[in-house]
């Protein structure tokens, strides 16, 4: 989600999804399950390049979002990354949720190192906290901005999930700075 214009009137400039795995890399959509399927030799092998995969797309992807951006006199402030959990996913016994729990931190520690390497500030926030930390740093209430981020939904159209409404508050945040 990428909003402009002062943090008191947001616009949405732009909605997109940013891929963050390679094709050419398969495992690399969801490394940490190849390590859970694959055997511990080939797991050993494969696993760290798929890793370096999501770093490397994190980035080439990012920069391609800068340049576009200045391609039309604007400029990226800040990124504001959204994830699914703060758990220490090590603290998940069952394997398989633990892959997904690694998978959930990966690409938004792939964006911050990607932001890192631009040196663009980026800042990274749990899901579930999203709406009370915008309106916190936002001064208002958690319901007005749930209400002032479906306003900016109904401007752009749909799909205007919980994903979008997600960014869009740590984008607002971001914006706000």
């Amino acid at each position: 989600m990428i909003l402009s214009g002062p943090a008191s009137a947001p616009i949405v400039l732009a909605r997109k999804s940013i891929q963050l795995w390679d094709p050419a890399i398969p495992e690399s959509h969801q490394p940490y399950h190849a390590e859970l399927e694959l055997p511990p030799a080939e797991s050993a092998r494969i696993v760290p390049r798929a890793l370096k995969a999501v770093e490397l797309v994190a980035l080439t992807s990012l920069r391609e979002l800068v340049d576009e951006l200045n391609a039309s006199r604007r400029s990226i402030r800040a990124v504001a990354l959204v994830a699914g959990s703060a758990t220490d996913p090590e603290s998940i016994r069952n394997p398989h949720m633990r892959a997904h729990a690694r998978e959930g931190q990966l690409f938004p520690h792939a964006l911050a190192a990607a932001a890192k390497i631009l040196r663009i500030p980026a800042t990274t926030i749990i899901e579930a906290d999203a709406f009370t930390k915008a309106a916190t740093a936002l001064r208002k209430t958690p319901a007005t901005i749930k209400n002032e981020i479906a306003e900016l939904g109904r401007a752009v159209g749909k799909p205007w999930g919980m994903e979008e409404k997600t960014a869009a508050a740590a984008a607002w945040m971001a914006l706000a700075g």
